[in-house]
């Protein structure tokens, strides 16, 4: 296992960008410790370790010493630089990231806003202290929490994205006729297996999802008309050769 002195995770368990961010790192042997990212509670402290005091702030970010990347893509060139290069080329994976970033944005539109008129699932997106007598007449600060965070990233949102990246992906491993989109694995099949994890997710995370917001990250109709590259993902994430922790359980 590598390492360029103390490292630092912070991401979101659910997040499918913190997922590409430790799949990455953990296919690269690269060591690290891993904190849980909240909204709103732990912002100060991740303004205070960025040294950004305005603007706005999202993870996953990775600390190593005094250097600092902030999105998925960066920590994957990162540990893919840091090794011998085993997720691949990336000049020729920035097309697959694009389309994945594209099919993510579609989807965690979709997700948030099944969840503003879900009050279940809005009830399961307060923090895990908030006694359960008190989460129905809080459910107005989650409902503002998740609103906000559509607004936030509304601009990035590009209609039908997410089906067009499934297709490509399809069409591209039918031409390689391998698991690999690039003929071997590589930080690709890594960006589009877990655009699947917007239509049914398979990974574990901590805190685990509560049904109904579960319910919101599921999309019955791609599912079905994508079987075959939901099998394709679950044959990566059985794997040992192409797995990482969070599919562990799969």
């Amino acid at each position: 296992m590598k390492s360029r002195g103390q490292s630092l995770l912070i991401g979101e368990s659910f997040s499918p960008w913190t997922k590409k961010a430790r799949w990455a790192l953990e296919q690269c042997e690269i060591v690290y410790d891993y904190q849980e990212y909240t909204p709103t509670l732990s912002e100060l402290g991740l303004r205070w370790r960025l040294r950004q005091w305005t603007g706005s702030v999202t993870v996953p970010v990775f600390f190593v010493g005094c250097e600092t990347f902030r999105n998925s893509w960066e920590i994957a060139r990162y540990a893919n630089e840091s090794t011998d290069g085993r997720l691949g080329d990336f000049e020729e994976i920035a097309y697959w990231n694009d389309l994945s970033e594209a099919a993510l944005a579609e989807g965690r539109a979709r997700v948030v806003r099944c969840i503003a008129n879900n009050e279940r699932a809005l009830e399961e997106s307060l923090p895990a202290f908030v006694p359960a007598r008190m989460r129905r007449p809080m459910r107005f600060l989650a409902r503002d929490a998740v609103t906000r965070l559509d607004r936030k990233y509304a601009h990035l949102e590009e209609p039908g994205a997410m089906r067009a990246a499934l297709m490509r992906t399809r069409e591209v491993l039918a031409e390689t006729g391998s698991d690999y989109v690039l003929g071997r694995f590589s930080y690709a099949d890594i960006a589009m297996a877990v655009v699947l994890e917007i239509v049914a997710p398979i990974a574990h995370t901590e805190p685990s999802l509560g049904p109904a917001t579960k319910s919101c990250w599921n999309d019955p109709t791609l599912g079905a008309e994508f079987e075959d590259l939901l099998q394709w993902r679950d044959r990566l994430a059985r794997a040992d050769a192409t797995s990482y922790s969070q599919f562990k359980s799969v």
